[in-house]
């Protein structure tokens, strides 16, 4: 090895020189060494592989610094052979890699204190010398290399304020990766870069090589491909590092945006899932849960609870006369109202469609809590405006109280709602409070539902027939199908008992369309039999909720032309209000069921609101004449006059008129005298089963 000598030369030396373009080259290489370290020190810091980018950095910086060394020394030329020890020159690379690891370590620590600053940047800038110093000693000159002190400490000093410099500069940019980052990196790369050059061609001043000196590493050949494979592949290193530290930077950039939006999608379907989107208020999940912590904390300190079930009055008609839209924006103001009036509410929910739940916890005596209930009844008095238009609305409300009232949230909750139900068949705007006697009820009224599903599969559902005959001859002349329900422990049950039933829980359609598929049925039988074919009609009564189906035309015609029903063997009966709801699309519905053959009546004539105009526009064929009207009118003058100006309404539109609730022969003689058609009624005959019916036709 070389003998390091640190003294004022004396004598003659050499004159070495320096290839300008080496120079340049290896200037280049320190900066582009400097700007992948101030990049990978962004990685080693944010990136969650940061012990992979803590070895890779270590290993790219240490081989662009000992490049930039090794190009400089290749740059120098002495009028002798020069040459370089393998393993002095592989020892300085380790050395270089050793100080960039020791250098990355200090910047991947969460804070960088001033005193550790620049312990770092003195142990570091030691290790830049001692790393130059060893590739220089790999010269293997004779005698030794004279460096002189002035420049020798000037070149370590150079380096230990390098070293700080990149240190303090790296960790700054890693830690604050704002504003026009490629330019601090640029700028902050050529300083750190022209540092380093210059501790390098310091120490380079440094040296001092006596007159007849001789490279002992020197060989025969003086390798110029030598600058060019070390630079190139300096280059090639640190290129191939700073592309995959910005590629695995552009990753995770767009690894945790797409995190960002996953959390933010997460967190808008959290919202969706606990939240009503229509009002804002919380949904039926989040009710049950919060109201299962309210009564826990009720049962812990001996509190009151109140659960209001608030639904509205009649908002299926709201719905149809002013748009859905408008029936949402309803729903709005009531939630924004009910905000207003139940502030200290535990919880205000939308529980379903036109239903609202209030949870009040401590709400007082039932006193105060029906006070603040008529409050917010009062509110309501006040009509919403939607689209410059008044609405007035009103609601029921079903009230249960805990701990009176027990069970879960769950069972308040239903609870409440049966109080709901029990206050709307009281009429419009009314509260009651939940009794045990409801929940009985309701459990008798979910028992019903439950075998009234079963009923359509067992056939327990029947149809009884109810004659019409001639007001004059007594001969039958149609017949009106009924609805009856053989219960398997109730036994047989009318209409009234079920079919509210049906149409809350949404049955009635099915039920109604088994009622209209038997009555085809029965129909196709008579044909077949042609025993009681005739003029024999059979009428099925059609609720307004099934006509208003847009699909109510083609079931029927589908049914009818299954079971081949002759014409004007089918009569519907509708209501007034049926047929008034929609005049436009009542018409264009009865007229493709008129062609079809099918015969219209108008049921409970006299209880709605019909406009003679639009009843001359439609086709029917029957007019029914309600019983209100027929009770008692051989004793009631004004039921008397009601019925002959019906019938001669009837006259003029050319219908056939039928009375219902005829229940004795003197009634029937009068209705007979004031031109009456067709009489039906219990004075006549009862509902009776299909076979029965048959026999008394039969006999007749």
């Amino acid at each position: 090895m070389t003998e390091f000598i640190l003294s004022f030369p004396q004598g003659a030396m050499l004159n070495g020189s320096h290839d300008a373009a080496l120079v340049a080259l290896s200037v280049l290489v320190a900066a582009l060494a400097s700007y992948t370290t101030l990049t990978l020190s962004q990685r080693i810091v944010a990136s969650a592989k940061g012990g992979l980018w803590l070895g890779v950095g270590a290993l790219s910086m240490g081989t662009g610094i000992w490049s930039m060394h090794f190009i400089g020394m290749l740059a120098f030329d002495l009028p002798i052979p020069l040459g370089y020890d393998l393993r002095l020159t592989l020892l300085s690379l380790v050395i270089a890699t050793a100080l960039s690891g020791f250098a990355l370590m200090q910047i991947r620590s969460p804070e960088l204190p001033m005193r550790r600053l620049l312990t770092a940047g003195v142990l570091m800038g030691l290790a830049i010398a001692a790393m130059h110093y060893v590739g220089m000693a790999a010269m293997l000159m004779a005698p030794g290399i004279f460096y002189q002190p002035v420049y020798f400490a000037l070149s370590v000093v150079i380096a230990i304020a390098a070293a700080t410099a990149a240190l303090f500069i790296a960790f700054h940019l890693s830690r604050h990766p704002h504003g026009p980052l490629l330019l601090y990196r640029l700028v902050a790369a050529g300083i750190m870069g022209l540092a380093i050059a210059s501790m390098h061609y310091t120490g380079m001043l440094a040296a001092n090589f006596p007159f007849g000196s001789i490279c002992l590493a020197a060989g025969d050949d003086a390798q110029p491909w030598l600058v060019w494979t070390v630079a190139i592949t300096s280059i090639v290193v640190l290129g191939g590092t700073l592309i995959a530290a910005l590629f695995d930077s552009r990753y995770e950039v767009t690894t945790n945006t797409l995190n960002e939006s996953l959390q933010q999608a997460n967190e808008e379907l959290m919202q969706l899932a606990l939240t009503d989107q229509l009002t804002g208020l919380a949904n039926r999940f989040v009710l049950v849960e919060r109201l299962e912590r309210i009564l826990g904390r009720c049962a812990q300190i001996g509190e009151r609870c109140a659960v209001l079930f608030i639904d509205m009055d009649n908002f299926r008609l709201i719905n149809a006369s002013l748009s859905h839209a408008a029936g949402d924006e309803i729903l709005r103001q009531l939630a924004a109202i009910l905000q207003q009036n139940f502030p200290d509410a535990g919880v205000i929910a939308r529980f379903s469609g036109d239903k609202f739940v209030v949870v009040i916890e401590n709400p007082g005596e039932n006193a105060l809590l029906i006070q603040h209930i008529d409050q917010f009844r009062k509110r309501l008095w006040q009509p919403l405006v939607l689209r410059e238009r008044e609405v007035a609305i009103t609601v029921s409300i079903g009230i249960t109280v805990f701990p009176a009232a027990e069970g879960d949230a769950k069972a308040l909750i239903g609870q409440a709602e049966k109080a709901m139900y029990e206050a709307k068949a009281e009429g419009s705007n009314r509260f009651r409070f939940f009794e045990k006697a409801m929940h009985e009820a309701a459990n008798r009224e979910f028992d019903l539902l439950h075998d009234l599903r079963h009923a359509f599969a067992e056939g327990g559902l029947e149809l009884f027939l109810q004659p019409k005959v001639c007001a004059r001859v007594g001969a039958i002349r149609s017949v009106e199908a009924l609805i009856r329900w053989n219960h398997p422990t109730r036994g047989l049950l009318l209409p009234g008992e079920f079919l509210g039933i049906a149409e809350r829980f949404g049955l009635l359609g099915e039920l109604e369309s088994w009622t209209l598929t038997e009555a085809c049925r029965i129909l196709s039988i008579w044909r077949a039999s042609g025993s009681l074919q005739r003029n024999l009609s059979l009428a099925v009564n059609i609720s307004p909720l099934q006509f208003r189906d847009p699909g109510f035309v083609d079931r029927v015609l589908r049914i009818v032309r299954d079971y081949d029903v002759g014409p004007g063997k089918l009569i519907l009966e509708i209501t007034e209000h049926s047929a008034m709801h929609d005049p436009l699309a009542a018409a264009a519905a009865m007229r493709r069921l008129t062609e079809a053959g099918i015969s219209f009546s108008i049921d409970d004539f006299g209880t709605g609101h019909s406009s003679l105009v639009q009843l001359k526009r439609l086709p029917f064929a029957e007019l029914k004449i309600d019983r209100s009207f027929i009770t008692d009118i051989a004793h009631n003058g004004e039921d008397r006059q009601i019925v002959e100006a019906i019938v001669l309404i009837a006259r003029q539109f050319g219908l056939r008129v039928v009375a219902e609730g005829v229940e004795d022969k003197e009634t029937a003689t009068l209705l007979a005298d004031l031109g009456i058609d067709l009489l039906q009624g219990f004075g006549i005959a009862k509902p009776m089963p299909c076979s029965q019916f048959e026999a008394m036709a039969l006999a007749a």
